[in-house]
């Protein structure tokens, strides 16, 4: 079967750069994902950096470079854009995209600065059923899959509580209204994406946030408490000002435990206490081992080819890129009511 032309919208970090990185399993890009699937091929790149641009060119080995990406699909037709570009940016290019006749969509997170942006970008893909993933990547990640099936099969018993935490150090001073977020909102969006794919749906969410640059700049911290329709009760935090950067879920059920994060992944369950007379305790155990691990990067443009080709529901969908930031602006927006509860419709 013929591959899928793919142009890239962004050549930046996320976009191509970031496969530099000798420490990053990969690959960790979206050009490195589509270059390592033979379903897909590269046949375009776009930048307002020339420099980058020339970069990503002689990289990649593509000669189609342009620094217009209206231009570029009017041009190549390409059946894949991916937008690896700044947030504030995403809804335009998806638009722009779908009406130009792409037939598939791989976008960066967070899916859009705003809920309305969100929407529409998710609306019109939908008419037009142009498949949109939103690069939540951990969700294609062997581990955390592994996980969520530990979970459903009930091997830490029924889910009472996540505590989930992304903390990193202060950010720089800018404007929520062109930025979207801060901590919570960028790294954020992972842990609270992940959170909705272990727990479910929300039901309320009631925030906490410092912005210590006052309301209209980005939050150095926020935290909230999230009530689930299941009965969970998640705990997150975002930012909190550290000299160092985690990334961590700790999953707590009625008969067992799981950590998982950036450092790796831990398995409890429930055993007889030899140290306490009619006590039960938590005694590590293995966690089960992941055959034939896949990049999450290849995972995303896997998943989208497949959305593609065989009409299989995405793992991470505009939808999913959607519920994701409407918990995110509702932590936002209670916690600037004094943490007022704030229902997830």
């Amino acid at each position: 079967m013929k591959p899928l032309t793919v142009a890239i919208i962004g050549c930046g970090r996320i976009g191509s750069l970031l496969e530099e990185d000798p420490l990053r399993g990969k690959p960790c890009t979206h050009a490195g994902a589509f270059d390592a699937l033979s379903q897909t091929k590269i046949v375009a790149g776009c930048d307002t950096n020339p420099d980058r641009l020339k970069k990503f060119g002689k990289r990649w080995q593509v000669g189609e470079l342009f620094s217009d990406y209206k231009q570029m699909i009017r041009k190549i037709h390409p059946d894949i854009v991916s937008i690896a570009t700044w947030t504030h940016l995403h809804s335009e290019m998806v638009k722009a995209s779908a009406r130009l006749g792409v037939k598939g969509i791989f976008c960066e997170k967070p899916i859009a600065i705003d809920t309305l942006q969100a929407k529409a970008m998710v609306r019109i893909c939908e008419n037009k059923n142009i498949p949109l993933v939103i690069n939540h990547e951990r969700r294609w990640d062997s581990y955390y899959r592994q996980a969520k099936k530990l979970i459903e099969s009930g091997k830490i018993g029924e889910l009472r509580t996540i505590v989930g935490n992304s903390l990193s150090w202060i950010p720089p001073k800018l404007l929520a209204s062109e930025h979207g977020g801060g901590p919570l909102f960028h790294d954020g969006t992972h842990l609270t994406d992940l959170m909705l794919f272990f727990a479910g749906p929300p039901d309320w969410v009631s925030g906490f946030e410092i912005r210590s640059n006052g309301k209209k700049y980005i939050e150095e911290t926020a935290a909230a408490t999230i009530r689930f329709k299941n009965g969970a009760i998640g705990f997150i935090e975002g930012g909190g000002a550290r000299k160092y950067f985690n990334f961590e879920l700790d999953i707590q059920g009625s008969e067992g435990r799981i950590l998982i994060g950036n450092s790796g992944r831990e398995l409890y369950v429930t055993k007889k206490s030899g140290r306490f007379t009619g006590f039960q305790e938590l005694e590590k155990v293995p966690f089960p081992k992941v055959k034939n691990y896949e990049s999450p990067f290849t995972g995303g443009a896997r998943d989208l080819v497949q959305r593609m080709r065989k009409q299989t529901p995405s793992s991470s969908s505009g939808l999913d890129g959607l519920r994701a930031l409407q918990v995110i602006t509702s932590i936002y927006k209670s916690a600037q009511n004094e943490g007022k509860r704030i229902k997830i419709r």
